[in-house]
């Protein structure tokens, strides 16, 4: 099933990058919201002092720099281009997690949230070991630069050198933790990290039900709408086309095809030699199918293919071609392989019609060429 690896070898393609798209998506839209909390805040809205989210806001944009670029200049469908992205977007994540403290906890979910759209397991297990190397270390550096964590309890938005001057000075009774760095690993990094694990196994199982869906998904789409003798579209989606896509087309082209001395060549050679000729025809042209010109197998051996708005001398050319292309392989065995061709053009709304003319001209062409054969 060539056709069929092709095709989903493309798909992957363009899955990588729909996906680095949804990435980039993600990011802004977490850009944008933060901006609007940004003003809100410095409009006194919320509790959050406003110099040190300046400061984060700034930083995540100097960060977010590398993202602008690689959109901008790089092919999105390279495989580290996710990698970039998703290691950025953790650091951004750290950076807010870092200044804004216990606001800012349930950020360190959105990298992993990007991550489990991409086929690729790895990419969520990365990206969930750079998100606890970043949770880490903007714990450790939001634990002395950061909103302090006692906050939540005073209801005020004051740093950790606030709370030591007051101490100092003798406003505050209480003793500070003696070792913060052991408390924070082993009280706050660790049990993030473990939580952020559970995240990531039910994401991952998620993703995998839904990856394992869509495969399943598209191979029967493909078996549904192609003929796996020949790798071209079946009837079934023939008549798909001819019912809802073709009478919306403006101009229209159908060519038939069908194989000559099929029956002498089932007689003498066997069937099995008849299939080798109905696959050579189907072979010659599917190559010269594109997305404006889809190639149908109709009947046993019986192949049409309709082209939206042809050009001029495009359909001659297309029969040239195909005539050409089975006069060569019919040089290189013992059986004879050629076609009769028939065509006819008009309105999409008059599909039907123009595939019954050009039915209609394939088969006197076949006559003819069968008197001229005896």
């Amino acid at each position: 099933m060539e056709n069929y690896q092709e095709q989903y070898n493309q798909e992957l393609h363009q899955q990588e990058i729909r996906s680095n798209l949804q990435t980039l998506k993600g990011f802004f839209w977490i850009f944008a919201t933060v901006l609007v909390i940004w003003v809100l805040t410095l409009l006194r809205i919320f509790i959050v002092d406003a110099g040190i989210f300046t400061m984060a806001v700034g930083i995540s944009a100097v960060i977010g720099i590398p993202i602008v670029y690689i959109y901008k200049k790089v092919d999105l469908s390279k495989q580290w281009v996710k990698y970039v992205f998703l290691t950025l977007i953790c650091m951004i994540s750290a950076i807010f997690a870092t200044f804004l403290s216990f606001h800012a906890v349930l950020i360190y979910v959105l990298p992993l949230l990007l991550a489990v759209q991409y086929r690729q397991k790895r990419s969520l297990w990365i990206t969930y070991f750079v998100n606890n190397i970043t949770m880490t270390i903007s714990m450790l550096a939001g634990f002395y630069h950061g909103i302090c964590d006692l906050n939540l309890l005073l209801g005020s938005n004051h740093t950790r050198s606030w709370y030591l001057e007051q101490w100092s000075a003798g406003a505050l009774q209480f003793d500070f933790e003696p070792d913060p760095v052991f408390v924070i690993l082993f009280y706050g990094a660790l049990p993030r990290a473990v939580i952020l694990l559970v995240f990531t196994l039910i994401l991952r199982y998620i993703s995998i039900s839904s990856h394992e869906d869509a495969q399943r998904i598209a191979d029967l789409t493909y078996r549904k709408e192609t003929d796996l003798g020949t790798h071209v579209y079946n009837k079934n989606k023939y008549e798909e086309m001819i019912e809802n896509y073709y009478p919306q087309v403006h101009r229209l082209a159908a060519v038939f095809w069908d194989v000559n001395n099929l029956k002498y060549v089932n007689d003498k050679y066997g069937h099995a030699a008849g299939d080798v000729l109905i696959q050579t025809l189907s072979s010659v042209l599917y190559e010269l199918s594109t997305d404006r010109r889809k190639v149908y197998r109709v009947g046993g051996d019986e192949f049409v293919m309709i082209i939206e708005n042809p050009v001029d001398f495009e359909i001659e050319s297309m029969v040239e071609s195909v005539s050409a292309a089975l006069l060569e392989r019919d040089g290189q065995g013992e059986m004879p392989i050629s076609s009769a061709a028939g065509w006819a053009v008009g309105c999409g709304v008059d599909i039907r019609k123009i595939v019954n003319e050009a039915d209609t001209k394939m088969y006197e062409n076949k006559i003819r060429g069968k008197e001229g054969r005896e």
